[in-house]
């Protein structure tokens, strides 16, 4: 929910990290959050684990200097370090999800293709970066593909009954709180045993998808 404008309404690409309990070895968990308690004093006497060396304050300066260090990356790397190949992966699993659950007469050729496209494109952006002259244009040509594709993947209506939300692939479960959901919108459709406007889900998202491949190709 922190960065929902960005991602699901802006298609602006976010990342999140924590630290995290060993749940084999430690189950506590931290049951202040977000309340009155959620002070400076509460994790100066309380914060941390005290079977082990170190405090909540030694995890919140190791994040700062992560966060340090991915600013520096961002900022000073030729090319933006994205990786489309791991999001035709994750789009080949979204796939998966969709027709573990599909109805019954539920036609994913088309998403099927989009999601080859993508594919794709993605080794054709690959070898763009590995071919590219590193004349200015070209970097900069090369950084916009990389960091812009993401935005393709917005639908201009959104999602049904939730026109705010435009990401195709990834939105919150509108009955699930934060936790996201992959397509949506066909998976939604899907569970309210809407045959017309799953397919109809399905045809947005494979334009979307294609839409994505077409400029991250350069197609």
């Amino acid at each position: 929910s922190d960065y929902a404008v960005f991602l699901d309404y802006l298609g602006i690409a976010s990342l999140d990290f924590r630290f995290a309990p060993d749940t084999s070895t430690y189950s506590a968990q931290y049951g202040v959050y977000h309340s009155t308690y959620d002070s400076f004093d509460w994790v100066n006497a309380w914060g941390g684990d005290s079977t082990t060396p170190g405090s909540s304050f030694d995890y919140m300066v190791a994040s700062s200097k992560v966060w340090g260090v991915l600013a520096m990356r961002l900022a000073t790397d030729q090319f933006a370090p994205f990786d489309h190949m791991e999001t035709s992966r994750a789009l080949a699993g979204y796939l998966k999800q969709v027709e573990s659950i599909a109805l019954p007469g539920l036609k994913l050729v088309n998403l099927t293709e989009a999601t080859a496209t993508f594919t794709y494109a993605a080794r054709q952006m690959a070898k763009d970066l590995a071919t590219c002259p590193g004349d200015y244009d070209s970097i900069l040509a090369l950084n916009e593909r990389l960091t812009l594709t993401e935005r393709r993947f917005l639908s201009d209506a959104g999602l049904p009954s939730r026109p705010w939300f435009k990401h195709v692939l990834q939105a919150p479960g509108l009955y699930l709180g934060y936790a996201a959901e992959s397509y949506p919108g066909i998976q939604q459709a899907i569970d309210d045993n809407d045959l017309a406007l799953a397919q109809a889900q399905v045809n947005e998202a494979a334009d979307r998808v294609n839409s994505a491949a077409q400029y991250l190709g350069n197609m």
